[in-house]
């Protein structure tokens, strides 16, 4: 259950910070995931995107208080996983990203779902 813990915990930090980032620095992120050139427009996409990552860490660090009463934010854990990666691999077959620009997302989000669903709580 420690593992867990830490990794809901480690989930959590990393999603406030990313989202914190694309509130505060939406064009730096553009340009991180080599995009140029977009509309200014997509910053507030960019920045509701940040609004979503940032409650998603509060959910997270309350989870990672007590990961089988909150089972339902490993729940919310694997299935973020599995859409991202799906999205990833979608975008990147419609030619709207590159593996560059969509592949670390794609691998992270996959070794995430693997994780919660390896660590998730099951009833003795």
């Amino acid at each position: 259950m420690l593992i867990l813990q830490v990794l809901l915990g480690l989930d959590a930090v990393v999603l406030f910070l990313f989202g914190a980032l694309l509130v505060a620095m939406p064009q730096r992120v553009e340009l991180a995931f080599h995009f140029k050139d977009l509309p200014l427009g997509v910053n507030y996409l960019i920045g509701l995107w940040g609004c979503v990552f940032l409650s998603l860490a509060i959910g997270y660090a309350i989870a990672a208080t007590d990961p089988i009463r909150h089972v339902a934010w490993v729940q919310v854990g694997i299935a973020r996983g599995a859409l991202e990666c799906a999205f990833g691999f979608i975008c990147i077959s419609r030619g709207v990203a590159t593996w560059q620009q969509a592949g670390g997302g794609i691998v992270i989000a996959a070794l995430i779902t693997v994780a919660y669903l390896a660590l998730y709580p099951r009833q003795k």
